[in-house]
């Protein structure tokens, strides 16, 4: 009986997630394709006129930025950047952002080349695809 206990609480630990391994996926240009509130469907996009770009330093400090693309491929930015800094907690993954006025987190619940899943203080999900520009040529 030990010993099936033994196997069990190992089994256990191996399959929880490492959140160190989404670190890599959250740096790039991400665009909302729907945000969720208690597993319940709030809204879907399908067309952004604007897409979040994040970037991560060494240190695991980084920024968030809101753009809008343009028709020849550039971006059209403000000046709002939001600072953050990554931290683990508990087994999960959180951007801690800090302003000047205000401080709060957000918990990376998914990071990967397919989707990026944020999930708010307020229990908001927001689930992200990578940003593919428009091909007018087409």
């Amino acid at each position: 009986m030990r010993k099936l206990l033994l196997i069990i609480v190992l089994l256990a630990m191996g399959c929880k997630s490492n959140p160190d391994k989404h670190i890599e996926f959250i740096e790039g240009y991400w665009e909302i394709e729907s945000v969720y509130k208690d597993n319940q469907l709030l809204r879907t996009f399908k067309i952004n006129s604007g897409i979040d770009y994040f970037k991560i330093n060494a240190d695991l400090k980084g920024f968030r930025k809101k753009l809008k693309p343009n028709f020849n491929g550039t971006f059209e930015t403000s000046k709002d950047v939001l600072n953050f800094k990554i931290e683990i907690q508990n087994n999960g993954l959180f951007l801690n952002y800090i302003d000047n006025a205000t401080s709060y987190r957000e918990e990376v619940l998914e990071a990967n080349k397919e989707k990026l899943v944020i999930k708010s203080n307020s229990g908001l999900v927001y689930n992200y695809k990578p940003y593919e520009a428009l091909d007018l040529n087409q």
